[in-house]
């Protein structure tokens, strides 16, 4: 056991005295342990420069991207209220010119200088109100002159009587012959002719004088003046003359139609009688209710359309002769059932989101974030539909742009 001890200490003592020093070892090999601590100190020197310059950037970078799923989403909100359901669908829709039934040309009956004018376009006239003056100085003396001739004419007639009763009583008595008294019937018969003609030359010679003020036919509004003070109008003489002798062109108001060209591939889809909707271009937030009053029998071969005259019921001033409207034809009257009348929760087709399974949703607003609520349709009008329930009256709902939402995500305006 000794001796074996002893062998081994022999052994290792013969391994240290084959072993090299520190001091005989080449230099390459003592400067490998540096060189290993060296390269560690730069790679995490390096890992730490890349993780600073990498935090620079992926921070905002993730801050941004949480910015913008966080981000409000604009919408269009639109509070629910109890309403009367929409009118009938429309059948048709056409432009077309606003007329007046009553139009009039106001032109003057006699000839002579424009000495005062009263009226502007634009103006409302009354019928019988004095538009303009004419000078009236030679067509005065006419009168004058006219009424001289029948005062003659009566007295010539007061005398001829008296020489009648005259002649008449001594023909009774036999004193006189019975040619002298035919002619004083013949003088008198003479006499009352011409104070008739007399007293219709003074009438004519009137009316003409009458005529110097130019007055309205009808009660309106002129669309059109024609004449200023100063101009010469004539009454009579050629075509030159009759253009000439205008004034002004009037329209009665009080009864104004539409008039649409529709296509002839459309006209088997209208009627008479059928209710419309016209809006006018000039004002598109007034509506005014109307029926079709004419289809005409005939076509526009070169348009290939047939025209429609719509009546406009109850028209203001707000509607323009010659002015351009939109015309909808519907399907039906509103209010022609009592399922028709009777009002709810109606909202746009916009703000329904409808599921593969047929069931339909809204997106609910509340604190500035939305929610999906599931509701039951009823009635559809048109581009609206019935909510029979989920919803309330006051409630906010998206009304349109569902397809961008999810349940959940902020809103803003």
């Amino acid at each position: 056991m000794t001796q074996t001890m002893h062998q081994q200490r022999d052994i290792q003592a013969q391994l240290r005295s084959l072993s090299i020093s520190s001091e005989q070892r080449p230099a390459a090999e003592r400067s490998h342990g540096r060189t290993r601590w060296v390269m560690l100190l730069v790679i995490l020197a390096v890992a730490g420069l890349v993780a600073f310059v990498t935090r620079g950037r992926l921070v905002p970078a993730m801050r941004s991207l949480v910015a913008q799923v966080d981000r409000p989403a604009p919408v269009e909100l639109m509070t629910v209220a109890i309403t009367p359901p929409p009118g009938p669908a429309p059948a048709l829709t056409a432009t077309g010119k606003i007329v007046s039934d009553h139009t009039v040309s106001v032109a003057t009956k006699v000839s002579g200088q424009v000495v005062a004018l009263y009226f502007e376009q634009g103006d409302y006239v009354e019928q019988g109100q004095v538009l303009a003056r004419i000078e009236d100085v030679l067509y005065r003396a006419r009168r004058d002159e006219a009424a001289a001739r029948l005062e003659r004419s009566k007295a010539n007639l007061e005398f001829q009587r008296i020489n009648y009763a005259r002649v008449e009583r001594l023909l009774e008595s036999e004193s006189a012959p019975s040619i002298e008294y035919a002619d004083a019937r013949r003088w008198l018969d003479d006499a009352e002719a011409q104070l008739a003609a007399d007293q219709a030359t003074l009438e004519f010679a009137q009316k003409t004088l009458d005529d110097c003020e130019v007055v309205a036919p009808i009660a309106g509004v002129v669309l059109q003046r024609a004449v200023e003070v100063g101009d010469f109008v004539a009454a009579e003489g050629g075509i030159g003359a009759n253009a000439n002798a205008r004034f002004a062109i009037i329209a009665d108001m009080n009864k104004l139609r539409v008039e649409v060209d529709i296509s002839e591939l459309d006209i088997a889809r209208l009627h008479k009688e059928m209710p419309c909707v016209i809006i006018p271009d000039a004002y598109k937030d007034r509506r005014y209710e109307g029926r079709v009053m004419w289809l005409d029998p005939g076509a526009n071969y070169s348009k290939a359309t047939v025209q429609v005259k719509v009546r406009i019921n109850g028209p203001d001033p707000y509607l323009r002769v010659e002015g351009s409207a939109q015309v909808t034809f519907l399907t039906e009257r509103a209010g022609d059932s009592a399922e028709t009348a009777a009002a709810g929760i109606w909202v746009p087709t916009s703000a329904i989101l409808t599921g593969a399974d047929g069931t339909a949703t809204v997106f609910a607003a509340a604190d500035g974030r939305v929610e999906q609520r599931p509701i039951t349709l009823g009635r559809r009008q048109g581009d609206r539909i019935e909510v029979t329930s989920g919803l309330s009256p006051g409630d906010s709902i998206v009304a349109s742009g569902l397809d961008k939402l999810r349940a959940g995500q902020r809103i803003g305006s």
